[in-house]
């Protein structure tokens, strides 16, 4: 049986997997919205060409930030729940599971 140390280092590292995969997500639109605008812009092709497009992909990259605040709010309440559980110290400006992961014990 895993210990409450152990889950936690676990969970941070599939947490800051998927805050790195969001941001990489939010990179990857605005690349893809780059190229969209060259095409317009940079070609004979009417500029209202492709407007649909552009609006779907103005959807998508909302709901991505939209699930982005999602996530630093399950950041925040796991952050929380590990504090109550382990009774750990807050501080400020550092996720208390870093100080876990940093532990030899725990993180070899």
């Amino acid at each position: 049986m895993l210990t409450v140390e152990t889950a936690g280092v676990r969970v941070a590292a599939d947490l800051e997997e998927a805050e790195r995969l969001s941001n990489e997500c939010m990179r990857a639109y605005a690349r893809l919205q780059m190229s969209m605008m060259n095409v317009r812009l940079e070609t004979d092709l009417p500029q209202y060409q492709g407007h649909t497009a552009v609006m779907r992909l103005q959807e998508a990259q909302k709901a991505q930030v939209e699930a982005m605040g999602q996530l630093a709010r399950a950041h925040k309440a796991l952050r929380d729940d590990f504090l109550t559980v382990t009774g750990m110290p807050e501080t400020i400006g550092r996720c208390p599971i870093g100080a876990v992961q940093e532990a030899p014990s725990i993180a070899a």
